[in-house]
């Protein structure tokens, strides 16, 4: 197949978005032709290293007119496809580049379908479902994510296919003599980092460590937060790292304390390097991931209990699941197998299309 990734937003080269993406790309490539159209110039340009990406030259702002924008980047995207065709389908991470790339389909006069690969619960989309009603598919990041978009769309071919995570020469993190406590991903309210500061700091008379990876705004009131309550030498801040599971040699448990999760790629991370994971019991991806096998999950904003579990860690009185049962609790999510249901949800929602339209 020749398939066409459409991101219609300006990505920081850092998220969550560019891991799964480029997993994918990789795998797909291998036997498909594969090309990536990007909005913008990411910020960091790593993640693209390998990736055959072609940038719009056009700038567009969100500030202008919907209408208009949407005539522009769909204008944009039918010049760089023209010299694309044949293509086969049509495969967007938002729901602009879901309607751009419909209507640069109508710009070439070809028949290719469309399909949208969410990477935030549906509610984060509500304003935009007429856009998404123009896929002739979606697919599903986790369990939770694919019974909104039936129930949204129930019209559609709605298929799960999760987010890929990488076990070819990853290795297990050593399990530390005193409890190491590790969070990643972005400092930004959402995130609640703030959560996990106060709920070690009833806990200070144990030996423990934070270590923190990652930056965002709430940088700065967090670090007031651990001065507020004397925790501010349990904790070492790393700051983003191109290579996070490199960053922290030692790892008890890796944290993460997320109002809203559509997938939780980072749990999946930690466990297939066999770090048990202690998460809230948000919508939508860590109930589906965490288990008594590999970890434990809190009720959201539950405080009093995330403290209990991390109390139990430290005193040794809850056993930790060992690294091979972490690894073996997300075999199923490893990009070889994602892949291959990524690859078989295209294919059926092209040739349902191409039924519909005989």
């Amino acid at each position: 197949m020749n398939i066409i990734f459409v991101v219609d937003i300006l990505l920081s080269g850092r998220g969550g978005m560019e891991t799964a993406l480029s997993l994918i790309y990789h795998e797909l490539k291998q036997r498909h032709n594969v090309i990536v159209i990007l909005k913008g110039k990411s910020e960091d340009s790593t993640w693209e290293e390998g990736i055959n990406a072609r940038v719009l030259s056009q700038k567009m702002s969100d500030l202008i007119p919907r209408n208009v924008l949407l005539n522009i980047y769909s204008a944009a995207l039918a010049n760089v496809m023209k010299d694309l065709l044949p293509m086969d389908i049509i495969v967007s991470t938002g729901p602009t580049g879901v309607k751009a790339a419909s209507m640069a389909v109508e710009r070439l006069n070809v028949q290719v379908p469309v399909v949208s690969w969410l990477h935030f619960n549906l509610d984060f989309y509500y304003r935009f479902f007429e856009d998404l009603r123009a896929a002739d598919g979606h697919l599903a990041i986790s369990e939770g994510n694919l019974k909104d978009l039936q129930c949204v769309f129930p019209e559609k071919q709605n298929k799960l296919v999760y987010n890929p995570v990488k076990f070819d020469n990853v290795t297990y993190v050593t399990r530390p003599s005193h409890p190491v406590f590790l969070y990643v991903g972005r400092l930004a309210e959402v995130k609640n980092v703030d959560h996990i500061i106060k709920a070690l700091s009833p806990l200070q008379k144990n030996h423990f460590e934070l270590h923190i990876i990652g930056d965002g705004k709430e940088y700065e009131p967090l670090l007031e937060l651990s001065h507020q309550l004397g925790i501010q030498e349990r904790i070492i801040w790393h700051g983003w790292q191109q290579k996070p599971w490199d960053t922290v040699p030692c790892v008890t448990s890796l944290l993460l304390t997320s109002d809203t999760e559509p997938f939780g790629l980072v749990l999946i991370e930690a466990l297939s390097r066999g770090i048990p994971v202690v998460s809230s019991n948000c919508k939508y991806g860590p109930r589906e991931i965490v288990n008594s096998s590999n970890g434990w999950l809190y009720e959201p904003n539950d405080l009093e209990q995330l403290t209990s579990i991390l109390g139990r860690i430290m005193d040794s009185g809850q056993p930790s699941p060992s690294p091979e049962a972490c690894r073996e609790s997300v075999r199923k999510y490893a990009v070889q197998s994602i892949a291959e249901q990524f690859e078989q949800a295209l294919l059926d929602i092209a040739m349902k299309r191409a039924i519909q339209h005989e």
